[in-house]
């Protein structure tokens, strides 16, 4: 079958997806410049959400081309249920969590469409690579022991079926933390199909700004693996 977008091409199967990635950022807004920016040059680009807690940044945000959702910043539960919300009202298949500093690598959402077509209602990732901008150092990581074989929070992709399957509930809209495993505790309950990418496609860029899961901590957690990498490494994200 022809592509129905180039004529002169076979049909990937993917033209028809809508994939839309939701950001909640706050007081970041030169690393949430940035992945917005990169996120517009992905193979596949999506619709973006940003939801942002201060007044002042809203128009700013609206300038870059993306749909701005206001929420104050407590408890972030409700702020990332929010803009769950507002990504419900553009249909989103798949949608795709992806905090602010943490930047996906330009095929990304290509990647994930590729395994909603073989099946998969639930993509998530256990590796990444983290970026300490303090120190210059950067490091490759991935899951291990009590962690192993649960993704991370950023770049986890739910399909339409998946999300109308838990009524839209990704998050607990009461909680300040422990906000990754939701989703994904749901897609076991009710058994939906879920792959997770094993090699690392996502930058998190750890900086001066306020985080949940700062780089000196969980570089010291024994449930993450960490190895040093070479900086020739950012290249691949476009951080340069």
């Amino acid at each position: 079958m022809n592509c129905g977008i180039d004529d002169s091409g076979i049909c990937c199967g993917k033209c028809d997806y809508n994939p839309v990635v939701l950001i909640a950022t706050h007081e970041r807004k030169e690393i949430t410049t940035k992945n917005i920016e990169l996120l517009k040059k992905q193979t596949r680009v999506p619709k973006i959400v940003l939801v942002v807690s201060n007044n002042d940044e809203i128009e700013y945000y609206k300038e870059l081309g993306v749909t701005v959702i206001h929420h104050r910043n407590i408890p972030l539960g409700a702020k990332w249920q929010t803009g769950v919300n507002a990504a419900a009202k553009m249909n989103p298949d798949p949608l795709i969590i992806l905090g602010s500093d943490d930047l996906l690598i330009n095929n990304y959402v290509d990647m994930v469409l590729d395994k909603i077509n073989q099946g998969y209602d639930f993509i998530g990732t256990d590796a990444w690579f983290t970026l300490n901008v303090n120190t210059g150092a950067v490091y490759e990581n991935s899951y291990t022991n009590r962690n192993q074989n649960r993704p991370i929070g950023s770049g986890k992709a739910m399909t339409l079926k998946f999300l109308n399957a838990i009524n839209w509930k990704v998050f607990d809209a009461s909680a300040m933390k422990g906000l990754d495993d939701r989703s994904f505790i749901q897609a076991n309950n009710i058994k939906a199909k879920t792959f997770i990418i094993k090699t690392p496609e996502i930058l998190a860029v750890k900086g001066k700004w306020a985080t949940m899961n700062p780089a000196e901590a969980y570089l010291k957690s024994p449930n993450i693996n960490v190895k040093k990498a070479d900086k020739s490494i950012l290249n691949k994200f476009g951080y340069v």
